[in-house]
């Protein structure tokens, strides 16, 4: 299709270094309109949200530049339905940097993470905030930069802040809808339902157990002696595999600086 093709080439320009004079230390690039969860979620009715893409990755990279680390999220659509600045979509990245940390992606995102996290990084229009292994908000410096016009969603992290070498860290980036629910807070990530209301996505469960979460960057599977190590999933089997019988979460796999 002609958007997703304009889409693809918009991205590559937005990820080019020279454009911020940033060092890009890893690309991920993600399919457009995959924005559907586990393969069938779609978007609350309320026209604000027009034809979607509000949670839709297009592509990620984490970059460097003065002593910052970038998480850099290219959307297929921004909006400002309000007038407000962006207040649709949220985003979020676990950052794993040691062993132990939070197993759960917090603010109402419903998954787990296979890399347990040391700092979650939420961001929503121009706020951002940043929480510690024990779920407690903590400053370290992080800024958010929103650029509707790109429609890409920019995340500063002072490295100093965070104990440890950065290329030896795990990352877990999502995209959901953000629900501020009328504070004009960073808010939580906006529920979604069997069925979709006005403010409310479907294709999930009424119960609390699938994830709030529309898309993610599946990594790809690493390979043993030039070899596959294992069966490629896809986002839908990864964000489909919740079970209410037994009490399962979804559990996102992490991302790895190449």
């Amino acid at each position: 299709m002609k958007w997703i093709a304009t889409a693809l080439m918009f991205s590559a320009f937005v990820l080019c270094p020279a454009a911020y004079g940033a060092d890009v230390l890893s690309v991920w690039q993600d399919p457009a309109g995959d924005d559907t969860g586990d393969g069938d979620y779609v978007y609350p009715t309320n026209p604000a949200f027009g034809e979607g893409g509000e949670a839709d990755i297009l592509s990620f990279s984490i970059e460097k530049e003065n002593g910052n680390l970038i998480f850099v999220f290219h959307m297929r659509s921004l909006v400002d339905p309000w007038d407000i600045g962006n207040r649709l979509t949220m985003v979020a990245v676990a950052i794993d940097t040691e062993e132990g940390g939070d197993k759960e992606l917090r603010r109402n995102a419903n998954v787990l993470l296979a890399a347990p996290s040391e700092y979650q990084i939420f961001a929503a229009g121009e706020t951002v905030a940043v929480i510690d292994a024990e779920s407690e908000l903590v400053d370290i410096g992080a800024t958010v930069a929103t650029d509707m016009e790109s429609n890409t969603i920019r995340i500063s992290v002072p490295i100093a802040q965070i104990d440890g070498a950065a290329l030896a860290w795990r990352f877990t980036p999502v995209a959901g809808l953000q629900d501020d629910y009328g504070a004009g807070g960073i808010g939580d990530f906006r529920e979604v339902k069997a069925k979709p209301e006005e403010w409310r996505g479907g294709g999930g469960q009424d119960l609390a157990i699938d994830p709030n979460v529309y898309d993610i960057i599946v990594p790809e599977v690493k390979k043993l002696f030039g070899f596959l190590g294992g069966k490629q999933r896809t986002q839908e089997e990864i964000l489909g595999a919740y079970s209410l019988e037994r009490g399962e979460y979804v559990v996102l796999p992490a991302l790895e600086i190449n």
